[in-house]
């Protein structure tokens, strides 16, 4: 499949430089910045002369083989992207979705493999008895409880990895296999702080967010190809796949995983308000490192500061959630009995 698409995106490819066959532009920021962003209504396309001196225009648009695959492309894409469409548990949002689960597990397996062989090689995953360890799978365990979709068929796992020199970070690979670095636990401070964070990627892993990512891939490469025939930019039409879908979607996707986390550590009894506390201590990490001098629209997650912001606006709906769930029960059942562990 990828040799067969290589081969039609190099033919492709050939076939534009032949349509537009002008002189490159010049690498001078100001000439380039004329070409693209100067005043005027249009685009100028380039123009040469044949032998009989007559004008030809190089619009590609003008090309029927050219308008002929666009056209195919659009139409098919469209009937695919209608007919795949998948409303996401907890928010309901509609996203694109072609693989299979059993596809996206294969795909997580393979790079579990790999991480767990350099983790094992350079003796940084604490061993399951440890405190840490116990400690995470305990919180963990009652998310897992709390979900509205059974996922207790995943052969879940959770691993905690203790590197020194990572930064704060937590991630999970699709098919249930959460890591956590143990940079981030000083920052969850509490329970609650890091069942913020694992309540986060358990909802990446229940929201599908690897198959969304890798249903919509086919999409941006035919986006990538038609601005390409259409431009002669290979770079400008990466750039603008980057800027307009792919990183505005990463970003519409964490966001979706913060108010699913944040719903579901509230109905597994955790408390809420925890969680933009956990937030503004992570940006006032961020502020000693690159990422606070970052501007949002070019990252693939939303600015903690942001992220702090939807906190505080859904949490009415999250305590509400925490109390539907009898949770002052819960607190007084584990305060009389000693707790669970």
């Amino acid at each position: 499949m990828l040799n067969v698409r290589a081969v039609f995106s190099e033919a492709l490819r050939q076939r534009a430089m032949n349509i537009f066959n002008r002189p490159r532009v010049s690498p001078v920021r100001g000439q380039l910045t004329k070409q693209f962003f100067g005043k005027g209504s249009a685009r100028s396309y380039a123009t040469y002369r044949r032998f009989n001196n007559q004008v030809t225009s190089s619009n590609p648009l003008q090309d029927p083989f050219l308008k002929k695959v666009i056209g195919i492309t659009l139409g098919l894409g469209t009937v695919i992207y209608v007919t795949n469409l998948d409303a996401a548990p907890v928010t309901g949002r509609k996203r694109f979705i072609i693989t299979s689960e059993r596809f996206e597990q294969w795909i997580g397996k393979q790079s579990y493999n790999q991480l767990m062989a350099e983790f094992r090689y350079t003796g940084k995953i604490l061993p399951d008895n440890h405190p840490q360890a116990i400690r995470a799978k305990r919180i963990f365990q009652r998310i897992l409880q709390a979900s509205p979709v059974d996922e207790s068929s995943l052969n879940w796992s959770l691993h905690v990895i203790n590197d020194p020199t990572a930064p704060p970070n937590a991630f999970v690979l699709p098919g249930g296999k959460v890591f956590v670095f143990s940079t981030i636990l000083p920052i969850c401070e509490n329970d609650d702080g890091l069942a913020t964070v694992l309540s986060h990627e358990f909802a990446h892993q229940l929201a599908r967010h690897t198959g969304e990512n890798l249903s919509s891939a086919p999409i941006y490469g035919a986006i990538s190809l038609t601005l390409y025939a259409l431009t002669g930019a290979d770079v400008f039409s990466r750039l603008i796949i980057d800027a307009v879908f792919k990183m505005p979607a990463s970003r519409e996707m964490e966001t979706e995983a913060d108010y699913i986390g944040l719903m579901l550590m509230a109905k597994a009894c955790f408390d809420p308000r925890e969680a933009p506390k956990l937030w503004n201590r992570m940006a006032n990490w961020e502020k000693s490192t690159i990422i606070s001098r970052m501007p949002e629209l070019l990252s693939t997650h939303p600015a903690s500061e942001r992220r702090i912001e939807n906190m505080k606006e859904w949490l009415p709906k999250a305590m509400s959630e925490r109390e539907n769930s009898h949770c002052s029960q819960f607190s007084d059942f584990m305060f009389s009995n000693g707790g669970f562990w």
